[in-house]
């Protein structure tokens, strides 16, 4: 293992002790992600018994929801905490790498929410009648590909945020557009006009419902599966790309100075 590799896991490491702690942590990215991520597709399972392909729209649009709280709005409200708390700062002082600073809180998130996601999917394969992935190998990539870059936009987001008790505040409305985007609330977007549903297909969190709804899909193959990707692994990309522009460009380290 390379020095930066151990650097990264260390932080890793540092950050899941944290995470562990944290009671807030606990009862927002993982209680409050394991009661939507059950209990809604659980509910709409024993209303409408016999009909999968609803509980598996349910699950979709839930798991859009719970990546954004377990991902994008958690790291935005730690790393921000730490920031005003000095220790983003210190930990730079011991020399460690800004890319392994970051990277191994983004790792840390990355894990616990892909665990996370696998405890709620296994709980609705058993509890209903949703069947599991056809291509468990493309859901798990649309996950953590989904995660990454939910968890570099809620770095890049912070730039904005001016202090820790707000931080939960911005992150909300990107919460409640990826869930009504990709069907959280039920079928709300059609509702909606043409136009806004477009732009509600062009967030990360729409990527990752698409690049699922293929691994779920009854028929496929190889081929068929990559094509269908393409196009969210394309958006998935681009919103990447943004966010590690702002990061390297305005991410700050330490508060501003009064």
């Amino acid at each position: 293992m390379t020095v930066a590799a151990r650097e990264l896991a260390a932080v890793g490491r540092f950050g899941a002790r944290l995470y562990w702690r944290d009671k807030v942590a606990l009862s927002t990215s993982v209680a409050l992600s394991l009661g939507l991520g059950i209990g809604l597709p659980l509910m709409m399972d024993r209303i409408r018994p016999g009909h999968p392909e609803m509980v598996l729209a349910q699950h979709l649009g839930v798991l859009a929801m719970i990546l954004t709280i377990a991902t994008f709005s958690q790291i935005a409200v730690t790393l921000t905490a730490r920031r005003d708390q000095l220790l983003l700062k210190r930990m730079r002082a011991t020399g460690l790498a800004d890319r392994d600073i970051l990277g191994g809180e983004i790792a840390n998130l990355v894990v616990q929410t892909t665990l996370l996601t696998g405890v709620v999917s296994v709980a609705l394969y058993t509890l209903t009648g949703l069947r599991p992935p056809r291509d468990p190998l493309l859901y798990l990539t649309a996950v953590v590909a989904g995660c990454t870059v939910l968890c570099l936009l809620g770095a890049a987001i912070t730039v904005i945020i001016p202090r820790t008790e707000v931080a939960a505040v911005v992150t909300m409305p990107f919460f409640l557009l990826s869930g009504l985007g990709a069907g959280g609330f039920g079928p709300m977007t059609e509702l909606l006009p043409g136009w806004v549903r477009s732009v509600l297909d062009l967030l990360p969190t729409a990527a990752i419902v698409e690049a699922s709804r293929v691994a779920y899909a009854a028929g496929g193959t190889l081929v068929g599966d990559l094509r269908a990707a393409a196009v969210p692994a394309l958006t998935l990309a681009v919103w990447a790309v943004a966010a590690l522009l702002v990061i390297r460009r305005w991410f700050r380290w330490e508060t501003r100075k009064p």
